[in-house]
């Protein structure tokens, strides 16, 4: 029997880690089994190519709210050539309400239930030995036209008895690698397919070491744990960094590893503090979903915490060099637009590194799902089920954060526009009022059905800035130089400029344009920095020139506007990297 595990993944760098366990528990019995990743932005009718020609016995394909689209499609354009062949489907999207899933595709053979690890192997050996699945817990399937849905399978697996996922020969350069060190989570939050799952199992941190060791061998740098609460066992959770730490220590040429972990704010503590302090900095990267701030959604949502009590603990991991990801949900039940307005602007005010704006998907299973029209929940009713409008939050509204999450991306996220966001909030109340504010002026301008290049960006915001900020031309405002200053700044962060458009451009006011490029060119060539940047005694003059840019400031931005003192940049520009130093004479 030769089985095709397929994957279709969200982008081409992803990896499946749930095909990797299916495919390592039912190899030891059925040997032939091949698996296939594709990628959701990939031709389908290449990929149905490629599968019809593997020539299997059963197709297996894992589903999820990002793919369920692209495989029943795939599904029936390979169902008429392929009459003979099994289909077998799993992943969260099937496994709730699998009986309306099979009455609108019924070119799907079976459903895989839940976790499918003992499920998938059971189901080959029953259609090996000629017999139908009457009896493998876990499944829905089509017999005859009719639907059967068998009992649910009571035990899950235990970790550490399923074969390791990774243990093939692959080059995972490039590549994001899924791994997981626990099953479940402690939390019951209603949004959460995981609150439909009681209790947490954990892998030995001594099989973890193996998984590590042979993702490291095989070129992984990216490494994300799919555990939904990665510090549910601080105990556990420490055994494992302390594995991810001396493996890429001992490991050769694993240098720019990092592991991505999603924690639970209230759960992090002093010790946890302590143990941050000590640890390489760079190797580990935090995500927190703090969701909202607003308790009685919170409550509603099952979700109970206090960001105010947890909060105190961020400027400190930063200081520590872990980055860090905060998540909101736009769209619970019972937080408003003026509510959201205050989640957002706690959580922007403590500085994470990124600020992930996310919108509520109603998911088969959830809690929300079954209790959404108590709540007035109105979601598309196709997958990804997006929130659309509550009670407490419009349509309208709803369209408005969606461009404000664009903006947010655009500008906060990508890191590059540090400087210039610092300096222009000066002007508006909140953090919030700001983006909603750009968000309405961007719309306003027909700016959002356009694509723009990263230098583009700078313009818009300057465009707005001029238009909201008051006396930002006037020679006499003190702060609106200060934000031009700021602008500037990151405009040479970004990469070097080859000119500087106008409305950015500032020289001393006393010299003139030619005598501020010559006063560039004396910085350039100064002996200065031979101590300051040793590899310029490697460089000759043309290179040095064409990887450096040198620049004019009213006030010294780094210093964050505590000094209002002109003074002259370089911009160092190497293998991607941009440092700024400040010319002292």
């Amino acid at each position: 029997m030769r089985v095709l595990l397929v994957a279709l993944n969200a982008k081409y760098v992803h990896t499946n880690l749930a095909l990797r366990y299916l495919r390592a528990e039912v190899r030891a019995v059925y040997p032939d089994v091949l698996l296939r990743e594709f990628s959701i932005n990939e031709h389908l009718d290449r990929i149905a190519e490629e599968i019809y020609e593997a020539q299997a016995d059963v197709i297996g394909f894992s589903c999820y709210i990002w793919n369920i689209k692209e495989i029943t499609a795939l599904v029936r354009q390979l169902r008429p050539i392929c009459p003979e062949v099994k289909f077998v489907l799993g992943g969260p999207e099937v496994s709730f309400e699998a009986k309306e899933f099979l009455l609108e595709h019924p070119e799907v053979d079976v459903l895989v239930v839940g976790e499918g690890e003992k499920t998938f192997l059971e189901l080959l050996t029953t259609w090996q030995n000629g017999h139908e699945p009457y009896h493998v817990a876990g499944l829905a399937w089509i017999e005859q036209g009719k639907i059967v849905v068998n009992p649910p399978r009571r035990v899950a697996p235990n970790l550490n008895e399923l074969p390791l996922p990774y243990t093939e020969k692959e080059d995972f350069t490039g590549r994001l690698v899924y791994i997981e060190t626990t099953r479940g989570c402690p939390f019951n939050c209603q949004y959460c397919l995981s609150a439909t799952f009681k209790g947490v199992r954990f892998l030995e941190p001594e099989r973890f070491r193996q998984l590590f060791r042979h993702l490291l061998k095989n070129g992984a740098r990216t490494i994300k744990f799919v555990d939904r609460t990665f510090n549910a066992n601080k105990r556990h959770a420490l055994e494992i960094l302390e594995i991810v730490r001396e493996e890429s220590e001992y490991h050769p040429g694993a240098q720019g590893i990092r592991v991505h972990c999603e924690m639970a704010g209230d759960l992090l503590d002093e010790e946890w503090m302590n143990y941050f302090r000590n640890y390489p900095r760079g190797l580990i990267q935090l995500e927190i979903g703090v969701q909202s701030t607003h308790q009685p959604t919170l409550e509603m949502v099952s979700r109970p915490q206090n960001f105010e009590d947890w909060k105190k603990y961020v400027p400190e991991m930063r200081a520590c060099g872990i980055p860090l990801h905060l998540d909101l949900i736009a769209g619970l039940p019972g937080e408003s637009w003026t509510n959201f307005r205050t989640s957002f602007n706690e959580v922007y005010l403590i500085n994470p590194d990124m600020l992930q704006l996310g919108f509520l998907k109603v998911l088969k299973g959830s809690g929300l799902r079954q209790q959404s029209n108590q709540y007035g929940l109105v979601f598309i009713p196709d997958p990804p089920y997006t929130i659309l409008e509550t009670p407490f939050l419009s349509h309208s509204e709803i369209l408005q954060l969606h461009r404000i999450e664009d903006l947010l991306d655009k500008y906060y996220n990508s890191g590059k526009f540090a400087h210039a966001l610092y300096e222009v909030l000066k002007f508006f109340t909140t953090p919030f009022d700001f983006y909603h504010e750009l968000a309405v002026f961007w719309q306003q301008k027909g700016w959002f059905q356009r694509q723009w290049p990263g230098k583009a960006l700078f313009e818009r915001l300057w465009e707005f800035i001029e238009q909201r900020v008051p006396n930002i031309t006037s020679p006499k405002g003190v702060l609106g130089e200060e934000l031009r200053d700021a602008v500037r700044f990151d405009y040479y962060l970004w990469e070097r400029p080859n000119s500087i458009p106008d409305w950015l451009e500032v020289c001393s006011e006393s010299e003139k344009a030619d005598q501020c490029q010559t006063k560039q060119e004396d910085i350039r060539r100064a002996s200065y920095w031979e101590k300051v940047i040793p590899v310029v005694q490697a460089m000759d003059r043309r290179q040095w020139h064409r990887n450096t840019a040198v620049a004019y400031f009213t006030s010294d931005v780094l210093k964050g506007g505590e000094s209002s003192r002109s003074c002259w940049y370089l911009f160092h520009y190497q293998q991607g990297n941009v440092k700024a130093y400040r010319y002292d004479e």
